[in-house]
């Protein structure tokens, strides 16, 4: 099987993860058993990562201080 890689090189491919970390969460990564080894497909571990991958959108601090702020100033402007 050519182009699959093993479980070092999986670790480099996901960002040299300690292979404690690997074996923790092999069961979530997509791979092929083989007798005892375990092979990953590049392109699968590459579709894994951007399936799991967390994104941040971008927040507009002020924004959201004006929300939280806004009815305290409402309630001290009726006193």
């Amino acid at each position: 099987m050519t182009g699959y890689l093993d479980i070092h090189g999986a670790r480099q491919f996901l960002g040299n993860r300690s292979l404690s970390w690997l074996r923790l969460h092999v069961h979530e990564i997509p791979h092929v058993k083989l007798y005892d080894r375990l092979l990953f497909d590049p392109a699968e571990l590459r579709a894994w990562v951007e399936q799991t991958a967390v994104r941040h959108n971008p927040i507009d601090i002020d924004a959201v201080v004006a929300q939280v702020m806004m009815p305290k100033r409402k309630e001290r402007a009726e006193r």
